[in-house]
């Protein structure tokens, strides 16, 4: 009886206690870091990394798996976002934004695989590492523009090329695993699988932007109801999307674009989705510390750094080259190539995902991403903040 009613010792405080400590030291070192003058998600990645096996332990890779769902959630929720940003119709009349994309996206892609390749990593490596250079956190992104308020035809392009950015990437590292299919499985399973995954993903991006411009003619977006459908409609598309093994990322993104397609000014992103948001944001960095390990960092370093030097000079050669023809001029054209070069999360979960199928080709592709991303998950918001502040397209007075 005494047992039931009196607490034990030590007290049983489960798992709970740790992850709140995490939670608020991971807030705090984020305002620290807006306090001297740093965005506060490079904050949330020193946290996250700091709190992960590279330092105090708290968390490691059974965690990050254990939540993952909350990190894919988090992630379709910025795509969703993202995808409501991408205007598809300013894309089409302004093909020249799109050219510049297709060039500095092949310009990534060529001279990481290059390099690599030249290194001796081997092409599969060096394809794979290629294809998730190609991509911008969308994640980092969004929090920083938003944190700043941002606003101009810089950062209107930057949304623009993350969006065409992260599609393209996870497309291209999708055909790649079809390769690795063909040599294991053979050709059939090569070319029926990575249709399979882009297909699907469409239909499912159609499908959740029907079922979201259904929803908000009963419900008001802007309403409590309204965050509580949206939840629900894309905890319901990830459920779906999980039980027919189709990527989580891609049809959030399309389903965006689809809705911005059909309503060009949707602004129905409810209110309250940015404080729920803004909680998840903080969540998944710091559990994105639980993917890097000492023992990949530095097997992954030497390569990891290199990629990064090669992807930098070619986003920022790529934006300079095409950015004069799509409208800015070279100053605005040098913030864009700056502004891309946040990698993090995402870029870490395309590695595991790879090296879920293939552990072997994964446990050679994850260290070197593990580098990139942990140093351009660092340094790469402050490059875009800097960047727009730049260009003056944060809101006026606003430094933090």
């Amino acid at each position: 009886m005494d047992q039931l009613i009196w607490p034990a010792w030590p007290l049983p405080l489960g798992a709970l206690l740790p992850v709140a400590l995490a939670l608020v030291l991971t807030a705090l070192v984020g305002e620290a870091g807006r306090r001297i003058g740093l965005p506060r998600v490079s904050g949330y990645v020193l946290a996250g990394i700091v709190l992960g096996p590279l330092a105090l332990g708290w968390f490691d890779a059974n965690d990050l798996a254990s939540y993952r769902l909350v990190v894919d959630f988090t992630i379709a929720l910025i795509l969703f976002e993202l995808g409501l940003r991408l205007d598809l119709r300013w894309l089409i009349t302004n093909r020249w934004v799109v050219a510049a994309s297709a060039g500095e996206m092949a310009l990534t892609f060529a001279l990481t695989f290059g390099a690599l390749w030249a290194v001796g990593t081997g092409p599969r490596v060096a394809l794979a590492v290629a294809a998730i250079a190609v991509g911008t956190s969308p994640v980092i992104l969004m929090h920083v523009t938003n944190e700043l308020r941002a606003a101009g035809p810089t950062t209107d392009r930057l949304l623009a090329l993350c969006a065409l950015n992260v599609t393209v990437s996870l497309i291209l590292l999708k055909l790649l695993v079809g390769v690795l299919h063909g040599t294991h499985a053979g050709w059939q399973l090569a070319l029926l699988h990575p249709l399979y995954l882009l297909l699907g993903s469409a239909l499912a991006g159609a499908l959740i932007a029907a079922a979201y411009l259904g929803l908000r003619k009963i419900v008001d977006p802007t309403s409590e109801q309204g965050l509580a459908a949206l939840i629900a409609l894309l905890l319901a598309a990830l459920a779906l999307l999980s039980a027919l093994r189709l990527p989580t990322q891609l049809a959030p993104i399309i389903a965006g674009a689809f809705i911005k397609w059909r309503d060009p000014r949707p602004h129905l992103w409810p209110q309250q989705v940015g404080t729920v948001g803004g909680v998840l944001v903080i969540v998944t960095f710091m559990l994105s510390g639980a993917a890097v390990s000492a023992g990949e960092l530095f097997a992954g370093a030497g390569v990891g750094l290199l990629a990064i030097l090669v992807r930098a000079l070619a986003k920022l050669g790529g934006a300079m080259a095409f950015g004069p023809v799509s409208g800015l001029d070279l100053r605005k054209s040098l913030a864009l190539g700056v502004g891309l070069m946040p990698l993090s999360i995402l870029a870490l979960l395309q590695a595991e995902d790879v090296r879920l199928l293939y552990p072997e080709f994964g446990d050679r592709l994850l260290p070197i991403v593990v580098a990139m991303a942990v140093v351009l998950g660092l340094l790469g918001p402050i490059a875009t903040r800097r960047a727009l502040i730049r260009v003056r397209e944060h809101r006026r007075g606003e430094h933090s």
